[in-house]
């Protein structure tokens, strides 16, 4: 086997474990230690758009939820709540889940009704917890949970002439910059809620649409639920380590993972062998393709 073709084996098996870190079932939630923050009074479902290849052009889409309680918010993907949820019933229980071809193995993919350019983004985020005007991050890479908080961000909101009607909302235009990308969003003031996906907030409305200017991210929402009878949870992950960090560590983690993959899987506490070879640990000549942030400062 020559030098460049294991490399590209490496990537490719590299490429799999960065997408599939999500799907491990170290990091499920742990449903029998949830505990309940508030009550539900809106549930809006976002389809979220991303970026994983600038130079192919490819995208995945993802699944969310916004809940708003009447002291807490929970910004979440639906996917990877729904893999958690059969991830805890499979080892709690201790079962095997068929194939649709009637053998016996496990796709998390496919109990989470997902298709192949769909992903599961293992970030929450809760507003005001815990306590008021703080905003705590938790986002999992492999068998870690990193946690930070930070001040609700302050988004300087510019109001355009532009109008547009979403799941029957009359919206308005507003646009931003935030930590270094520059985003478009509508609102609509016929539903009094000062958020929308993501960190994004401020604006004298929901927000149902937002994208960056260049095209790497687009949330879109497609469905509203009101006064509905539903909690909303805080989840602990069954991971094996949680580490509280900075917004800058977080920076530097999605960072090494397009630029140095190998180096980030080694820095993480897990070895990486080749068949054949010894324990690789030169990282600098493998590279992802460009992998683009959400916050680039």
């Amino acid at each position: 086997m020559t030098r460049i073709y294991l490399l590209s084996i490496i990537c490719l098996f590299l490429n799999m474990i960065v997408y599939a870190q999500n799907m491990l079932d170290v990091s499920y939630r742990d449903y029998s230690k949830k505990t309940k923050l508030d009550n539900c009074k809106y549930s809006i479902i976002y389809s979220y758009k991303f970026t994983i290849d600038t130079v192919k052009k490819e995208y995945y889409y993802d699944r969310q939820t916004l809940e708003i309680g009447e002291q807490y918010a929970h910004y979440y993907s639906i996917y990877a709540d729904r893999i958690d949820s059969v991830d805890h019933n499979m080892l709690t229980q201790k079962t095997s889940l068929p194939n649709k071809d009637g053998s016996d193995g496990y796709n998390p993919m496919r109990e989470a009704n997902m298709q192949s350019n769909e992903s599961a983004i293992y970030d929450d985020y809760w507003f005001n917890y815990p306590q008021k005007g703080m905003l705590t991050v938790e986002k999992v890479f492999f068998t870690t949970t990193y946690i930070y908080e930070e001040n609700i961000p302050q988004f300087e909101w510019k109001l355009q002439p532009d109008t547009a009607t979403i799941l029957g909302y009359k919206c308005i235009k507003a646009t931003t910059t935030f930590r270094g990308r520059n985003y478009e969003v509508w609102f609509t003031p016929f539903i009094p809620i000062r958020q929308g996906p993501w960190k994004f907030n401020g604006l004298l409305g929901l927000i149902l649409k937002a994208t960056d200017t260049k095209g790497y991210f687009e949330w879109m929402a497609t469905g509203i639920e009101k006064n509905i009878n539903k909690s909303i949870y805080n989840y602990k992950h069954n991971a094996n380590t949680y580490k509280y960090v900075q917004r800058e560590d977080i920076q530097k983690l999605n960072d090494k993972r397009w630029k140095d993959p190998v180096g980030l899987y080694i820095s993480l506490g897990m070895k990486l062998f080749v068949k054949g070879s010894d324990e690789k640990t030169k990282s600098d000549i493998i590279q992802n393709p460009y992998i683009p942030q959400l916050e680039l400062k």
